[in-house]
């Protein structure tokens, strides 16, 4: 510990997967910004927390042991690509548009469907709905990515999702790895926080330029399910609308009783329900990350609560039994947010402000029964 000896008690000592984790208390009368200690903090190797306690300042200081491995940025580049062509293929088919006019292939009774042409022209169109989409994503994850760098976590870059014709939108998302431990509540709102309120901002002026170019239309017969609809091969799919979608699409009704969003429009509201779905208050999704760090003892409460309302909302949309299923499996059957190293740890100032912001995000954006066909 060199300097410390003079300067710092330890009360633990911990090495969690190749980061080193050094826990103690600043001896009486000293304190983060005392000159003897700011000289050590600068030459500490790593990133350091502290709070005060009941004895004297606590401190914690991470530094990491080995050096990452190397990234395979091939990999992360070929993933983003393959989602950009994708995404801009199902917003060429939003545009009545198809970039790749499939034949069939017969396998006895059964013909698998494949690409049997390709038109350049055709997929330009579907640029309108695939960058946005595909900012969006980017920004999601580039929140996390950019806060875990500055706790110097070891952290990948974004893992891209491609989505060849098995959902309209071209993509499943998209994803990074964390590869340190969690210090503690504070250091887990900052990553789980950062990438909604990046998705959040950037999907506000996708959705109103795209609303602006949206389409209203009276719809023949009955009551239309929704008043919001996103046109695909001739036939309409209504999708619901959030609080804040209903908000900001007010003005743009026009003379009809259907809104058809223009894939601009659809691709912001595409991240609006990202947004929404990350911020699910369950397991280690971006919700369950702010809801533990602000209230740690009521997570799994309120994660149970939650979870309940979603298998009851499956009766109107089969979705979101899918999703929580999925969530079940990534959670290996738990809703609980794993521990921390540092649990007591308090978050506190702007911090708590920003987990207040995206429990009223998640408020605004989420959608109850996101799609009717």
């Amino acid at each position: 510990m060199g300097d410390w000896v003079f300067l710092f008690a330890t009360y633990r000592v911990v090495v969690v997967r190749d980061d080193e984790i050094v826990q103690g208390v600043l001896l009486p009368d000293l304190h983060p910004d005392h000159p003897a200690v700011r000289t050590v903090l600068d030459a500490w190797e790593g990133t350091h927390w502290a709070q005060p306690g009941a004895f004297g300042t606590e401190l914690t200081l991470v530094r990491r042991l080995t050096p990452p491995p190397p990234e395979r940025w091939w990999l992360h580049a070929l993933l983003f690509l393959l989602t950009a062509l994708t995404t801009t293929a199902a917003g060429a088919r939003f545009m009545g548009r198809e970039p790749f006019p499939l034949g069939a292939f017969a396998v006895g009774p059964m013909g698998l469907p494949f690409p049997v042409a390709f038109s350049p022209a055709d997929l330009v169109h579907g640029l309108a709905f695939s960058l946005p989409l595909m900012g969006v994503l980017f920004g999601h994850e580039m929140g996390h990515y950019v806060l875990a760098r500055w706790h110097r976590m070891d952290v990948s870059p974004p893992y891209f999702i491609p989505s060849p014709r098995f959902n309209v939108i071209g993509t499943f998302g998209a994803f990074i790895r964390l590869r340190s431990p969690i210090i503690n509540r504070a250091m887990l709102l900052d990553v789980g926080a950062a990438g909604p309120i990046a998705s959040f901002v950037l999907s506000i002026p996708v959705l109103a330029v795209g609303l602006a170019l949206s389409e209203p239309v009276v719809y023949p017969g009955q009551q239309p399910p929704t008043g919001f609809a996103v046109s695909l091969g001739g036939q309409l799919i209504f999708v619901g609308g959030s609080a804040l979608v209903h908000a900001m699409a007010w003005g743009f009704g026009g003379v009809g009783n259907v809104l058809i969003l223009h894939p601009l429009a659809f691709a912001g509201w595409l991240g609006l329900f990202v947004t929404a779905l990350n911020l699910f208050p369950l397991s280690q999704l971006d919700g369950g990350h702010v809801l533990y760090a602000l209230f740690r003892s009521w997570q799994p409460r309120i994660g149970l609560g939650f979870l309940v309302l979603l298998l009851a909302l499956g009766q109107l949309w089969m979705g979101w039994w899918f999703w929580a299923a999925l969530i079940l499996l990534l959670g290996r059957g738990s809703i609980r947010h794993p521990a921390v190293l540092d649990p007591e740890f308090r978050v506190q100032g702007v911090r708590r402000g920003l987990g207040w912001a995206c429990i009223l995000i998640f408020v605004l954006t989420f959608v109850a029964v996101p799609f009717r066909v």
